[in-house]
């Protein structure tokens, strides 16, 4: 009875302290605090880039050494293309984006590196309509060169724009192509490099590429006093795509 009695007094006592109108404090809605940030577009895709670059073992890519070099922290894991494990990846990336078959005429492995920057930006949300589906980085540089400058993702010249963590910056490849581009005025249909910008210091950016020596590998490039990317022979930078989201 003493308990019961308790119960009525307390209730009772609930209710007096409420505001004329206002619901008792036992049937008022809860108001739980936030406890979780839905991270960015941007972040949601540097945290991706970083999860296969560690599982590909975090090799790292030198291209002030001629030719280029791959490093691995450790002998243990060193993710390559052709090794089970690491292909299943790859495969995963290409048919998240196409049909086409990964295995050329000649029985390689197709160069995947578009796909896996459409796989991050699928992955992470970014819809067909601002990045479409492609293995093919040409496809989607000419898909923001044309888009609107309201767009969500836009295209600078790799020397008027100082890219931050979540863009992407491209490079023409292969010797003869490059001749053919001189800077971001003359780009055309041909096969192109991008990289995901993960972090930036002063002074260098780090990027995360798929297919880079056939891994998903990490390379550290420099940047001028205003931020603005360094050129090189074996990556001649000229576009820089801005993610917005």
């Amino acid at each position: 009875m003493p308990y019961l009695f308790l119960c009525i007094v307390l209730l009772i006592s609930g209710c007096a302290l409420q505001k004329p109108g206002q619901a008792p404090a036992i049937f008022a809605e809860p108001h739980a605090a936030t406890s979780f940030v839905m991270p960015t577009v941007k972040e949601r895709m540097i945290y991706l880039a970083r999860q296969e670059w560690e599982l590909f073992g975090r090799p790292e890519v030198n291209y002030d050494s001629e030719p280029p070099t791959i490093t691995y922290p450790n002998t243990v894991t060193q993710g390559r293309e052709t090794l089970p494990p690491f292909f299943s990846r790859i495969f995963m990336y290409w048919y998240t984006v196409t049909d086409l078959p990964i295995i050329g005429y000649d029985g390689e492995i197709r160069p995947w590196s578009g796909a896996f920057i459409i796989w991050l930006a699928r992955s992470a949300g970014v819809p067909e309509s601002d990045l479409p589906s492609t293995v093919l980085h040409w496809d989607y540089i000419q898909h923001v060169l044309a888009a609107s400058s309201k767009n969500s993702l836009i295209s600078h010249a790799i020397n008027d724009y100082a890219p931050e963590p979540g863009d992407i910056i491209c490079a023409p490849r292969g010797e003869a192509f490059i001749q053919s581009i001189h800077n971001y005025n003359d780009l055309k249909r041909g096969p192109y490099h991008c990289d995901l910008v993960v972090a930036k210091r002063p002074g260098e950016l780090d990027v995360i590429g798929g297919n880079v020596m056939d891994a998903v590998s990490m390379a550290h490039i420099k940047l001028d006093g205003t931020g603005r990317v360094l050129p090189t022979k074996n990556r001649p930078w000229l576009l820089a795509i801005e993610q917005r989201n």
